[in-house]
């Protein structure tokens, strides 16, 4: 019987013991202060959730949530304004959103932050709203044309470096019965990436000023004319199927030697990459003119964050920041995505991505027209369906007509 006693009284020490560990383990989980970071890249999944793990392992008392979900820059729109406000989040600079984010206090000050010195000054004073800075920029794109080099070797092709070249090199690849460009025209994502090139070197930002406060009748402008007439030409390029072909099957095509070029931002270089990390590409800038000395490199800030207003732990959220443009951290982000680093010190270690590196650094850059425009995200994502329905009916009248309604529109929203 005292057996039986002494045994019992060791099970419910060891019930008790357990029940103190678990507590002590559900404790520590509740101190454990939790931010979200959301950002809509999903090339650089895997690259955040690596630099997470690396922070948490340095700040073991933050835990840092990931959240990347399809139409990321909507979803966010609408979290917004709900007050569903993530921790940490994607922002752009000079774009609407962003300034009316600012104006309506939805952001954190992070002005006289000292990581804040660790941005080159050029890039970072893109974020100054009345002397005040709400967000940090970490990474560039920039926007090329992606061409396999292999098959332009075989072709003894040159990089062309004016409009009228780079049509030349279009037909000359056709001609030797291979498909000149590949076009993901079903993706929303990347249907404008070209047609804002051309654009973007046309229309600087007083012209996007002019037009946010007064009525342009595109449908008269000559130049709006040409463009749309430009991006008709090279669409005469483009596979049969492009209105039916995602930009994942476009990568694979790519890549598999299906297709010889593609307009496309570094920041698909990564998914280039994984499905072959062997794969010989180049890169030039968009030839957009037939003044190489007017070609400039469409690009902005790409990878740019800011802090809620209203999070719980805003000195949490600004040590990730901090961790973020740490000069080591952002080049091995430069490294893994090939973007052009926002962060003093930084090299560019992809050859391939030099020359547009280059352009951005001697200032030969235009940053997204869409940035500029009344409505933000809105209104970008209402230019890439008028661009897909046009790319699609080639009614150029009608196209430049949808535009300047939803320039309207937006102007009436002010």
């Amino acid at each position: 019987m005292k057996k039986n006693i002494f045994s019992c009284t060791i099970v419910i020490t060891c019930l008790f013991l357990s029940a103190c560990s678990m507590g002590e383990n559900v404790q520590t989980e509740e101190e454990k202060r939790q931010i979200e970071f959301f950002q809509p890249k999903t090339n650089a999944i895997e690259f955040f959730d690596y630099i997470i793990e690396e922070f948490e392992s340095e700040y073991p008392d933050i835990e840092v949530n990931q959240v990347n979900v399809p139409g990321g820059m909507e979803v966010l729109k609408t979290r917004i304004a709900h007050g569903d406000v993530p921790d940490i989040f994607i922002t752009y600079p000079i774009e609407q959103d962003y300034v009316i984010r600012a104006n309506k206090g939805y952001l954190l000050d992070i002005t006289h932050e000292e990581f804040m010195g660790n941005i080159d000054a050029t890039i970072q004073n893109r974020y100054l709203i009345d002397g005040k800075m709400y967000g940090v920029a970490l990474s560039q794109n920039a926007v090329g044309v992606i061409y396999n080099k292999d098959i332009f070797e075989e072709l003894e092709l040159d990089v062309p470096k004016t409009w009228d070249q780079f049509i030349e090199t279009l037909k000359k690849i056709e001609v030797e019965g291979k498909q000149p460009v590949l076009m993901a025209n079903k993706d929303l994502e990347r249907i404008s990436v070209f047609n804002l090139s051309l654009i973007a070197n046309e229309f600087d930002s007083s012209y996007w000023e002019t037009l946010n406060n007064n009525h342009i009748d595109l449908k008269e402008d000559q130049r709006w004319i040409e463009l749309s007439n430009k991006m008709l030409e090279f669409l005469d390029f483009a596979q049969e199927d492009s209105f039916s072909t995602e930009g994942i099957d476009v990568n694979k095509a790519f890549v598999n030697g299906e297709g010889v070029m593609s307009v496309i931002g570094v920041w698909e270089i990564p998914n280039l990459e994984k499905i072959d990390v062997n794969f010989n590409y180049g890169i030039f800038p968009f030839p957009a003119t037939n003044d190489p000395e007017r070609n400039k490199v469409l690009g902005g800030v790409d990878g740019g964050f800011a802090i809620s207003a209203d999070t719980k732990y805003p000195e949490e959220a600004k040590k990730f920041l901090e961790f973020l443009v740490k000069k080591e951290n952002a080049q091995k982000f430069s490294d893994y995505e090939g973007n052009i680093s926002a962060v003093q010190g930084v090299n560019m270690n992809n050859a391939e991505v030099s020359l547009l590196a280059e352009y951005m650094i001697q200032g030969k850059s235009v940053n997204w027209p869409n940035h500029y425009w009344i409505g933000g995200t809105a209104a970008e994502q209402d230019f890439r369906k008028h661009s897909q329905r046009f790319f699609f009916d080639r009614d150029i009248e009608a196209y430049l007509e949808r535009l300047e309604l939803m320039f309207e529109n937006y102007r009436q929203q002010q």
